[in-house]
């Protein structure tokens, strides 16, 4: 900067205290100017540097002062700013340059540079990752509908097969039960006939549980409202798991809070299902005790109720850690439970989603060894001729 050049080697005359200072303030100015990683280069009106600093000879890989009374051959309009791509001797890098208007003497133009070839290449190294993601997004989506795709398939081939087995072994169990009841069996064809129902019994709570799960999946399963005998219902859940405790010392029973209603309005069926699902878990897991299936009201008004059911069981009870996983589908409190006692792991999923469905929570108290309880709460609106 030959402005502040001529303050730094000018010695023609005595310097007064004011000069010395001004002298001091040229050369630190100087020093700053230098010290600085940005480029910066004073031009006069016809573009000749006047002053460039350490950093600004460095990015024209010249050597101090090299540049000044060269030509910029730039344009310097007041504002102008772009991008130059310079050679050194690291490669090639890019600078931003900035201009800005200056009227001193005669300087026109200040030049600053900036080294941005860092920045530059990391916007480069983000833009490559953005769009390597963006690749792998599109290859992780088009994955998960394939595999979605699959499963759907998989579920419906499920669904039939599970529909086609469920129409002969409804058949099984029919005639099953006519010969157990209708005809004079001895004590030996009896028992095999029993066991021919069980097994058959058993068999249809599967094969229904994966129908049930695979139109919950599907989202084909609705609320189909009607009047129904909650007493009724309770007696059928009994009679439905009775075959299952024929060979175990388990008693079922059913009770139902005397101040609830005769008749309720709500889904029957999915309520049936529910409780009937919770009831054969109840009878599979209890080798000795009871079983009873157990209907409360919490509260009632002049047009709906509230009941609280419960199953309760004296069976082995369920850990803390497996009362965290038994209502994921497939999922069953370990390992030994299918081996021992069988089912897909699929009842209290369905009976979960079931529950929430008709807008109530199912929960389950448990402890190992001690029994388990599973219940939760439904509203029920009451038939127009019971409501006041």
């Amino acid at each position: 900067m030959r402005i502040i050049e001529s303050m730094s080697k000018s010695k023609s005359k005595p310097l007064s205290r004011s000069n010395r200072k001004i002298l001091t303030t040229g050369k630190n100015l100087l020093r700053i100017l230098n010290a600085t990683a940005d480029g910066i280069m004073i031009l006069d009106s016809a573009g000749f540097v006047l002053f460039a600093n350490r950093a600004a000879n460095q990015f024209f890989c010249k050597d101090d002062e090299d540049l000044t009374g060269t030509m910029f051959g730039c344009p310097v309009a007041d504002g102008h700013k772009t991008e130059l791509q310079l050679l050194s001797e690291q490669g090639v890098r890019t600078v931003e340059m900035h201009v800005s208007a200056l009227e001193y003497g005669n300087a026109a133009a200040v030049v600053c540079l900036r080294d941005i070839t860092r920045h530059i290449d990391m916007q480069e190294t983000l833009r490559e990752s953005n769009e390597a993601l963006r690749l792998l997004n599109e290859e992780l989506t088009l994955a998960r509908d394939e595999a979605i795709t699959q499963t759907k398939l998989k579920g419906q081939f499920v669904a039939n097969i599970s529909h086609e087995i469920r129409t002969p072994l409804t058949g099984i169990a029919g005639l099953a039960d006519i010969l157990l009841n209708d005809c004079n069996l001895d004590e030996e064809s009896t028992e095999n006939v029993r066991l021919i129902l069980q097994s058959s019994n058993q068999l249809l709570v599967i094969v229904n549980d994966i129908l049930d799960f695979s139109k919950l999946e599907a989202g084909h399963v609705t609320l189909n409202e009607c009047a129904f005998r909650l007493d009724c219902l309770l007696e059928e859940i009994k009679d439905a798991v009775l075959p299952a405790t024929y060979q175990k010392k388990v008693t079922v029973s059913t009770e139902i809070s005397e101040d609830i209603p005769k008749s309720i309005v709500g889904d029957s069926q999915k309520l049936r299902q529910s409780l009937l699902n919770l009831a054969h878990n109840a009878v599979k897991f209890t080798a000795d005790g009871h079983v009873r299936i157990v209907a409360e009201l919490v509260q009632s008004s002049d047009s709906s109720v509230k009941i609280k059911f419960s199953v309760e069981d004296t069976g082995i009870g369920i850990s803390k850690f497996a009362k965290e996983k038994i209502f994921q589908p497939f999922v069953q409190a370990d390992g030994s439970t299918t081996r021992n006692y069988g089912g897909t792991g699929l009842g209290l999923s369905i009976t979960k989603h079931f529950v929430e469905l008709m807008n109530g929570q199912l929960k389950v108290e448990s402890e190992p060894g001690n029994g388990s309880v599973f219940w939760f709460e439904l509203d029920f609106k009451l038939p127009q001729h019971q409501a006041a």
